[in-house]
């Protein structure tokens, strides 16, 4: 009887299906490509895991955790809530968003990736954005941040402040051109969700020291993440370019395949082109593109929450062309922003 029952029990248990989507294929063909290199080149994979430890250590850190710790303090603070609430009257009009999506834009803007992530995450778990109208923020709220723009890539990378502010103006200018673009080809049936004009939703404001060790402690978990993804994808990008090298690859090339997989990465192997203009397009190119890096990073901020990414990745492919366009005819303009401020005595 115990026999017949145990047999009657497997039978009846659901037998798991080994058929792979093809999400599972492709990511699973592309961890068995990125294994084979990694083992295949290992000394050249350490020599460039080193070169990301010390691209962290030297540029991303310093650049962005100050930075991180002081947007968190102002979020989890609620200063921004109030501060912001003043401008979401005409970004409401002009992105077509509730207020609690206008002050995800704004942050992210201000604070750099993954703070508008983070930010429109939390309104539509709250209920003050429609799935929508978060897949629509994701699209043009995740930006480097001006401090990574200015001063790591103006500054220590070209040697001039203006550069570095010249690109995060054009980053930001075709980040609300496609906010605007993105506003005039939503869905007519989705106008009525504009209704919305609740500020942005906060948890309950910290106060005393906790507010300052939560926000350090907050920062530390993103720039642990970012630097995790910069080592890896200089390691994997590092392998992939001696692949290509035995072909003979132009530089320029091989500059523009490092931006599409990492940001750093790719701003620091462009700015080290011969033709400074060449140079500038890409750096341009993979701000607005963000690379593949980042692009993980929004992914893992966003997971479990059933959201499309479709548009996320047309609008970061045409910001990463737009971007590269305007700032070329910016310097065509401008040809200074190229030369070093010491050489140019600016």
């Amino acid at each position: 009887m115990t026999l017949h029952t145990a047999s009657a029990k497997q039978k009846n248990k659901p037998v798991r299906s080994l058929t792979l989507t093809p999400g599972q294929v492709t990511f699973g063909l592309f961890a068995l490509f990125c294994l084979f290199l990694i083992l295949r080149n290992s000394d050249i994979a350490i020599e460039y895991m080193s070169r990301g430890l010390l691209l962290c250590a030297r540029t991303v850190i310093p650049s962005l955790f100050p930075f991180m710790v002081l947007s968190e303090l102002i979020v989890s603070g609620g200063i921004g809530n109030a501060l912001l609430k003043k401008l979401a009257a005409p970004l409401r009009r002009l992105f077509g968003l509730p207020d609690a999506g206008c002050c995800a834009v704004v942050l992210g803007m201000l604070c750099g990736f993954p703070v508008g992530a983070k930010c429109a995450i939390l309104a539509y778990e709250q209920g003050n954005l429609t799935k929508e109208e978060t897949e629509r923020v994701l699209t043009f709220s995740n930006n480097p941040s001006s401090a990574f723009l200015i001063s790591a890539v103006g500054v220590s990378l070209w040697g001039n402040r203006r550069f570095g502010i010249a690109l995060y103006a054009t980053v930001l200018t075709v980040s609300v051109l496609t906010g605007i673009l993105t506003n005039l080809l939503r869905k007519k049936s989705d106008s009525e969700s504009l209704l919305t004009t609740e500020g942005f939703p906060a948890k309950p404001p910290l106060t005393g020291p906790k507010l300052f060790t939560e926000a350090v402690k907050s920062a530390t978990g993103s720039i642990l993440l970012v630097c995790a993804y910069v080592i890896f994808f200089s390691a994997l990008v590092g392998t992939l370019n001696l692949v290509l090298g035995s072909f003979d690859l132009p530089q320029n090339l091989s500059a523009l395949l490092f931006c599409l997989f990492e940001l750093s990465s790719g701003v620091s192997q462009a700015s080290a082109l011969g033709n400074t203009t060449i140079a500038a397009w890409l750096c341009a190119f993979a701000a607005g593109w963000s690379g593949l890096s980042v692009h993980c990073q929004v992914l893992s901020v966003c997971d479990g929450k059933e959201l499309s990414f479709r548009s996320y990745f047309i609008a970061k492919v045409f910001q990463g062309i737009a971007c590269a366009l305007l700032f070329g005819i910016f310097i065509y303009f401008f040809p200074e922003i190229l030369i070093p401020a010491e050489v140019c005595g600016k």
